[in-house]
């Protein structure tokens, strides 16, 4: 019996170290083909919100999430207010969504666009709901292509 539990825990061990090399691999590939990724957060006493930009050339992705900062989270629907542009330059986006924020992360919104080569694009993440104390999330980063 002990010899099976030893085989198992080394496949195991095989198998966990072969994930966290792929994943190194696939991170370390994303970084040589010049994806940057930066994020923010902000905490608002029942929510954190954290905001990502994804940057890969001239495409940006900026995307939202909120995650509940207690077990006793009961899912309810939070408004935001989530905007992007380029610094002096022309509005990226802007939503308002109000999802059910679940007991978990929660994808809020996700706001992508091509932005000039050269410029700083920046973004704003924030919940709207009436009685929060307000908290932001921002983020600036530049668009090196």
């Amino acid at each position: 019996m002990n010899r099976l539990l030893a085989i198992l825990a080394g496949s195991t061990l095989l198998t966990v170290t072969g994930v966290a090399q792929a994943s190194a691999q696939a991170s370390d590939e994303a970084a040589s083909a010049g994806l940057t990724r930066t994020c923010a957060s902000s905490y608002r006493g029942v929510v954190v919100n954290e905001l990502c930009a994804d940057v890969y050339g001239d495409q940006v992705t900026f995307t939202g999430t909120a995650t509940p900062t207690s077990f006793t989270w009961t899912p309810r629907a939070v408004s935001f207010r989530f905007t992007a542009s380029v610094v002096g330059g022309p509005q990226l986006g802007a939503e308002n969504p109000a999802p059910v924020v679940q007991r978990f992360t929660t994808e809020v919104g996700r706001i992508s666009a091509v932005a000039p080569c050269g410029s700083t694009v920046e973004a704003a993440f924030e919940a709207t709901t009436w009685g929060w104390p307000p908290s932001t999330a921002t983020l600036v980063v530049p668009v090196n292509c």
